[in-house]
């Protein structure tokens, strides 16, 4: 059975109240269903874009339709450029810029829906470079396609959007890269990576593609790290044999979105979240804050949460279904079709 999170004398009472509702799911509803995963919803029958307060669609499909440019008035247009909102992405010219807009689309939903489970809002603009090709992208980078993204010092490197398309990972990565980028602006950067890291690939609903890439790695032995190699493979640079790197990457973000997952899901929900990262942002210590929250220094909390002791949430089994795909074609997808690599 998982550990329960202990509780230091005199904290409990302090600490915000857990959310109704959570966990969101049963170990035998995840075990049937696996991880949730929204971000393919758009490719079934009869999806329409998302609307705000105020009544206006904002989101995919909302600055081009497919090669149809919308003409939104709050999307600046240049040669190798586009702006909506604080989010700004350059690209080759020789892209049309309806093969670019799906990741400022899917940006844009994502300040709003990562933005309301952090309780973090945004600060200043964030430039995105979009690269011509994969080669480039590693070139700029130093790191492989399993790795999306490079984010530092406030600005992001991308890989190519039309490879994320093709890899059904595009809403994945606009997600993580948002999570990112709000952890960062809010002050954020002083917690430890195992949990911004599992905060973002958990805000980008990873937990279908990380745990189907354990598949390959399970007759090896166990996937899972502990919280210290976790943070120490996430905090280093890419390894220099690409499929060690891919594997250990790989496996580094699995554990942390398990230790993410556990404390979302089983410990109190966003609000308790919330408090955390809020705590830290108005200038509480790490430790303090995580005190506030849970009752537990950080160092606790993540013993407590060791995503090796106790079972995973949905088990050791590849998930058997395929998000991105309409029914029909997903109950006839092969296993081995059933997530997208590079």
């Amino acid at each position: 059975m998982m550990l329960a999170l202990s509780v230091l004398t005199g904290c409990a009472a302090g600490r915000p109240p857990a959310d109704p509702g959570f966990p969101r799911f049963s170990p035998e509803q995840l075990r049937a269903d696996g991880y949730p995963d929204p971000h393919h919803a758009h490719a079934l029958p009869g999806w329409s874009p998302r609307r705000d307060a105020a009544g206006r669609e904002f989101g995919y499909r909302t600055v081009c339709n497919g090669p149809r440019w919308l003409d939104r008035p709050d999307v600046a247009r240049a040669a190798g450029r586009l702006s909506l909102g604080p989010f700004t992405v350059e690209f080759d010219t020789a892209y049309d810029p309806c093969q670019i807009a799906p990741l400022l689309e899917h940006c844009e939903a994502a300040l709003v829906d990562v933005g309301a489970l952090l309780g973090l809002a945004p600060a200043g603009g964030l430039p995105i470079l979009d690269p011509d090709n994969l080669d480039e992208y590693e070139q700029l980078t130093g790191q492989g396609p399993w790795r999306m993204m490079s984010y530092r010092d406030g600005a992001c490197t991308v890989q190519p959007v039309p490879v994320l398309i093709a890899r059904t990972l595009l809403p994945h990565a606009a997600y993580e890269l948002v999570a990112r980028w709000l952890l960062d602006v809010g002050g954020c950067g002083a917690l430890p990576l195992w949990l911004r890291e599992g905060l973002a690939v958990y805000a980008a609903d990873l937990g279908v593609h990380l745990n189907n890439y354990m598949g390959q790695y399970r007759p090896d032995g166990l996937v899972l790290f502990s919280p210290g190699e976790a943070e120490a493979l996430l905090a280093a640079a890419p390894l220099p044999d690409p499929e060690l790197d891919r594997q250990m990457h790989r496996r580094a973000q699995y554990t942390a979105l398990v230790m993410v997952w556990r404390l979302v899901e089983d410990h109190g929900g966003p609000t308790r979240l919330r408090a955390l990262l809020a705590g830290v942002r108005d200038g509480d210590a790490p430790d303090d804050a995580c005190r506030a929250a849970y009752g537990l220094d950080l160092a606790t909390l993540a013993a407590q949460l060791d995503a090796t002791q106790g079972p995973e949430p949905i088990g050791d089994a590849v998930q058997s279904r395929s998000p991105h795909l309409p029914d029909a074609a997903r109950d006839a997808a092969a296993p081995e079709k059933r997530t997208s690599d590079e």
